[in-house]
């Protein structure tokens, strides 16, 4: 069950791909290919490293140059921790414990009272200390390891990690599944219910209630009341776990198997995967701040960072608007994809020029994936380009692919309605609708209704190029009041519709009206005449009637029939547009029972 495995943690964000320093993890010689079971490092410039056959490294300038010190030992070595810049304690095969008081420049042995391979060490304050081994040995020493007691444990399990929170209250980790817990100094231990039985390597706790275990076939539990519960979480992967840090509230860092790296910056509810630029596999990890970490393993192994692990972010992914897309609004949204992990602020630029030679807009620091330009900034029915780059701690990545917007025309206004007036009688059945025209408008529609909803229309037509429409024959009734109104637009954006306006389709007259009426059947000459492109044409009626009006032109083709309704006695004026008829000679005809009488007319247009 002994393996070579280690965990690790890191402090910042989360993964991308290796390149070549300062992103990401790079090798460190080592000069040895021993392998190397714990680091420390004090600050950014000094650290300590052990390992197999009794060999400690030293470096006083981040790891580019490592020194080899004498342990005095071949013995292997397993656990390191400082208290402080000067003091430390290893422990290893056979029982070995080791004190440095000068920053491990050199090493004193120390008593351990037993012969057991000791796997770990952790102390609480410069006088007490605690560590742990082989066939469930723990020891205890309240004067800076001058003096090592046993503990009783109860178990025989070989055990891997050690923990103390405070001086009283302690986690022992190991073989199947073992964990224990003291809340007075390690003299009584209970059961603590890890869920597992596999291996544990390593335990950590942030706070007297928050903490993580690690080991076999990627295993990961936490946590949250002081261990008398453990919830697993999903490492990501199946790799033996051997090293963790916490160094940073709801951060997270573990280590173990074939360079495996994972991290949490969400108190583990996700794991990421760092790119560790080695196979071997990796024991321990220590952080000398947020961003500078140094991992060690197998056959020498040293990795570093100086970014949290991170690489430079990819280049984002532009959402919307989409490329060449039209009919922008001048405050857009722009959108794009979240760079992820670490987490990442941005850069935008947006440009008159695909070349961004200059830059209407460049903001930094954009902590969220998208950006409202505020209003002032664009002109309508222009061409815009815009790109994103994506900033992370270990620095700015490439940017963004270009994309490109035209911005929408200004909206036009509501078409005003000129004639017929509104609430106006005594329309033409083919009447001729007129509006002004519109600023910013290129076509027109129009809809004509007998209903003022406009629920259904009568006309419904649209991509008008002039303002006036001439109403056809055959859609209009005598005596109807009729709806209509109008809209504006451009190749992006539409008016609100006109007022609405009515006029009435009638043919108007006296009929009955308590006035003398028409001796004979009368039809009268139009007027005016010549016309363009409207005129008069007025009948008389002695009696009450079925009257019908037909237009012919000069062939003698039926091109409207504008009156065909029954009339009471009395005079009458029909208007007739002839907007939609060509220039010439027009012929209408009047039948009112037996009477019936033809006269011609000009268009003159």
């Amino acid at each position: 069950m002994k393996q070579l495995f280690t965990t690790f943690i890191v402090v910042f964000f989360l993964t991308v791909s290796a390149i070549a320093q300062p992103y990401g993890w790079t090798t460190q010689a080592s000069g040895t290919t021993n392998n190397l079971n714990g680091v420390v490092f004090l600050n950014s410039s000094n650290g300590i490293i052990i390992g197999q056959s009794g060999i400690i490294l030293t470096t006083t300038n981040g790891g580019t140059n490592w020194t080899t010190r004498n342990s005095g030992y071949p013995n292997h070595l397993f656990g390191l921790t400082f208290i402080n810049s000067n003091t430390g304690w290893v422990v290893g095969d056979m029982g070995i414990i080791l004190k440095t008081t000068n920053g491990g420049l050199n090493w004193v042995s120390q008593n351990s009272n037993t012969s057991s391979q000791l796997r770990a060490v952790n102390f609480v304050s410069s006088s007490t200390g605690f560590a742990v081994g082989w066939y469930g040995v723990a020891l205890k020493t309240t004067n800076g390891g001058t003096n090592w007691t046993t503990l009783t444990t109860g178990i025989t399990n070989n055990l891997n990690g050690v923990y103390f929170v405070n001086s009283q209250t302690g986690y022992i980790v190991g073989w199947y599944g073992t964990a224990r817990k003291t809340t007075n100094g390690g003299t009584t231990w209970s059961a603590s219910s890890s869920g597992t039985s596999n291996t544990l390597e390593s335990i950590y706790f942030l706070n007297a209630q928050t903490g993580w275990f690690i080991g076999e076939s990627g295993l990961v539990r936490k946590s949250t009341n002081g261990g008398t519960s453990w919830s697993s979480q999903s490492s990501g992967t199946g790799n033996w776990l051997t090293g963790l840090t916490t160094p940073l509230s709801n951060y997270c860092t573990i280590v173990g198997a074939s360079g495996t790296i994972r991290i949490t910056t969400n108190g583990g509810t996700n794991w990421y995967s760092q790119t560790s630029n080695t196979g071997s596999a990796l024991n321990k990890i220590s952080y000398s701040d947020t961003l500078n970490g140094w991992a060690v393993g197998d056959y020498g192994t040293i990795i570093h960072t100086s970014t949290s692990g991170w690489l430079l972010p990819p280049a984002p992914s532009l959402s919307g608007p989409s490329n060449n897309s039209t009919c922008v609004s001048v405050t857009p949204n722009l959108t794009w994809g979240n760079v992820f992990p670490p987490s990442c602020s941005y850069r935008l630029q947006v440009s008159l020029s695909s070349s961004f030679a200059t830059a209407l807009i460049d903001s930094n620091y954009i902590v969220s994936t998208n950006f409202n330009i505020p209003a002032g900034v664009l002109n309508y029915a222009t061409t815009y380009y815009w790109r994103v780059t994506a900033k992370n701690i270990a620095g700015t990545g490439p940017w963004s692919g270009t994309r490109n917007f035209t911005t929408t025309n200004p909206t036009p206004s509501a078409p005003a309605l000129v004639s017929p007036l509104n609430n106006s009688t005594g329309q033409p059945l083919n009447p001729l609708l007129n509006w002004d025209s519109v600023n910013y408008a290129s076509t027109f529609r129009i809809r004509l209704s007998a209903d003022s909803t406009f629920a259904t229309s009568l006309i419904d037509t649209s991509g008008l190029t002039v303002t006036q429409f001439s109403v056809p024959q055959g859609i209009l009734q005598l005596n109807h009041k009729y709806y209509w109104r109008v809209t504006a637009s451009n190749s992006c954006v539409t008016s609100p519709w006109s007022q609405t306006w009515n006029f009435m389709s009638v043919v108007t007259g006296n009929g009955n009206a308590g006035i003398q009426l028409p001796d004979i059947f009368r039809l009268y000459q139009n007027f005016p005449n010549p016309f363009n492109p409207v005129t008069t044409i007025k009948f008389d009626l002695p009696k009450n009637e079925t009257v019908r009006i037909n237009i012919y032109d000069i062939s003698g083709r039926l091109v409207d029939a504008p009156v065909n309704s029954e009339f009471k006695a009395g005079s009458y004026e029909l208007k007739w547009n002839a907007q939609s008829y060509a220039s010439g000679v027009y012929i209408y005809k009047i039948e009112a029972g037996e009477f019936s009488d033809i006269k011609r007319m000009i268009l003159l247009k």
